[in-house]
């Protein structure tokens, strides 16, 4: 499940926003977060998590395939490919067989799914609906955050926050409860080598176009 959360948040900044200016308007920023199929990015995943000694960090692919469709392909450090069509979830991993199952068994994940769709559509009505959006800025740096409205999907995910620069989205921070979160670089921001043990603050200053 925690991937297929991957798959659909990682959709959330995955998409330059051609033409917005830093004027912090929300109505803009939607509009052009809107994206016509299909369109793909690389990303960096890096979870956290109490049960892990060490973060997990696994990269690849992004995809918008189209209304209520989205893939993800792991390439690194191992191949998985989820793809998720309407209802219906498929994961295929190297030297296993597919896997299958429906988001009417997890219905937060399915209104989560709903409320993308509505994102990389530019239905603001549908996503406020669904969310409770927060954008801020500074001169070119930004963040737009967004919190579940409905009970079952914070029990999953508290909030997610989509960092951009100019009228690139850099990375998305989803904090579930505890302490347990996961960074995700996206587009841009996957262009630079990686520590050993990548920590929050290193994350942080990537995200927001500080580099090393």
């Amino acid at each position: 499940m925690r991937r297929t959360r991957g798959a659909m948040l990682g959709l959330l900044a995955a998409w330059p926003l051609t033409g917005w200016c830093a004027a912090m308007d929300l109505d803009a920023l939607l509009e052009h977060l809107a994206r016509p199929a299909p369109a793909a990015t690389p990303f960096i995943e890096v979870h956290f998590s109490q049960m892990l000694a060490r973060p997990l960090v696994i990269s690849g692919k992004l995809e918008y395939l189209g209304p209520d469709s989205l893939a993800r392909t792991v390439e690194q450090p191992y191949h998985e490919r989820t793809e998720i069509h309407g209802d219906t979830v498929t994961v295929e991993r190297e030297h296993d067989k597919p896997r299958q199952f429906s988001l009417k068994h997890a219905p937060e994940l399915k209104s989560l799914l709903g409320s993308f769709a509505a994102l990389l559509s530019g239905d603001r009505t549908a996503l406020r609906g669904q969310f409770d959006l927060d954008l801020q800025g500074e001169g070119e740096a930004w963040t737009l955050g967004l919190t579940p409205r409905d009970a079952h999907v914070r029990r999953r995910i508290a909030s997610i926050t989509v960092i951009g620069q100019g009228n690139e989205p850099r990375c998305l921070n989803t904090r579930e409860p505890g302490d347990n979160a996961t960074v995700m670089l996206v587009g841009p921001a996957t262009q630079t080598t990686l520590p050993e043990l990548p920590d929050r603050a290193w994350l942080d200053r990537q995200c927001r176009g500080g580099g090393h």
